[in-house]
Parts: C-alpha cells; structure tokens; sequence
C-alpha cells in the first residue's frame, strides 16, 4: 500500500469513500505498525485533497453569493431611478 494516490482524479465523492476506508482499516485493527503508518499517511493524503476542494468550493460560492447580490443591488438602483 502506498500513500502516492493520485486524488486529482477522484471525485470528491470518491475521496471520501477512500478516507473511510482508511479509517476502517485502522479501527478494524489487525495490521502491522508500518501498514497503519501507510493507511494514516494515504488518509492525510486524502483528506488534504478533499479539505482543499471544500475551500474552492467555498470560494466559488462566496462569488456567486456576491455577484447575485451586486446583480440585486444594481436592479434596485435601476428600479429607483426609475421612480423619479
């Protein structure tokens, strides 16, 4: 087992099905230090990768989020200048 997993081609979906499998070989127990040492280290790996797409997810959000209220904002404007 090797911690070299190439998590760019997972989708997130897929990262955090391979994190829980980590996770469940460490609780299962049975496996040698080196192993769990392996399986840790491919878990931060992945957990690294899926953390990071959370935070560009963020961001994407947060942009949309202010651009549909400068899109808001801007009809308002519009719609009271209309008024006058």
């Amino acid at each position: 087992m090797s911690a070299d997993v190439n998590n760019t081609e997972l989708s997130f979906e897929d990262l955090m099905g391979e994190l829980e499998n980590c996770v469940e070989q460490l609780e299962k127990g049975g496996i040698s230090l080196e192993g769990a040492a392996e399986i840790y280290e491919k878990g931060m790996t992945l957990a690294v990768e899926a953390g990071r797409r959370l935070s560009q997810a963020e961001l994407k959000i947060t942009s949309i989020q202010e651009k549909y209220e400068q899109a808001l904002e801007g009809n308002l404007d519009v719609d009271r200048s209309d008024e006058t």
